[in-house]
């Protein structure tokens, strides 16, 4: 029975510290897919704003000018509408700059940036990318510098989860007396 305890608990520190290496090793994959995700969402929203743009210049016969001085001209005519406009204005900035921010940092804390980001989103702009990335996110094998650095160290974080995990099958330590 003992020779069974041991085994065990040597099998969940191994599989803890297995699985928290491959799952943190996916952390610079992941955050590449996420920061072209941002560039793609923003990219189609800044699209949108600039067709609506052109609508609203052409029905109501605005000059060419900026988006802060559109958005003014047509709180004249379709205060709702500026507002609409506005808002998407703030969408395509604020995602546009968590993804400057992304590329501006070095590539081992990138992962730590955009876990960071998406946790502080306040206005639920990045939400929606962040679960369609983690939904069609497919594992992969990066042996990039970073993806090592993360494996090694969701190594060591899974050795001490097994270990703490492990803790209730070590009923031998706890017995023995011990010497002075």
């Amino acid at each position: 029975m003992s020779f069974l305890r041991r085994w065990l608990s040597h099998s969940v520190r191994l599989a803890s510290a297995l699985l928290l290496a491959l799952i943190a090793m996916q952390a610079p994959a992941f955050t590449h897919d996420y920061a072209t995700a941002l560039l793609q969402v923003s990219a189609d929203a800044r699209r949108d704003v600039d067709q609506r743009e052109a609508a609203a210049r052409q029905y109501y016969a605005l000059g060419d000018g900026d988006d802060a001085s559109l958005i003014q001209a047509l709180r004249g005519h379709e205060p709702a509408n500026a507002e609409t406009l506005a808002r998407s204005l703030d969408r395509v900035a604020a995602l546009q700059a968590a993804r400057d921010q992304l590329n501006a940092a070095p590539v081992i804390v990138q992962p730590l940036i955009a876990f960071a980001d998406a946790a502080h989103d306040h206005d639920g702009y990045k939400a929606a990318i962040w679960r369609t990335e983690l939904q069609t996110y497919i594992v992969h094998l990066d042996l990039g510098i970073a993806a090592m650095l993360y494996g090694a160290a969701g190594l060591v974080l899974g050795s001490l989860l097994g270990h703490v995990l492990s803790l209730p099958f070590d009923t031998e330590r706890r017995r023995r007396p011990v010497r002075i």
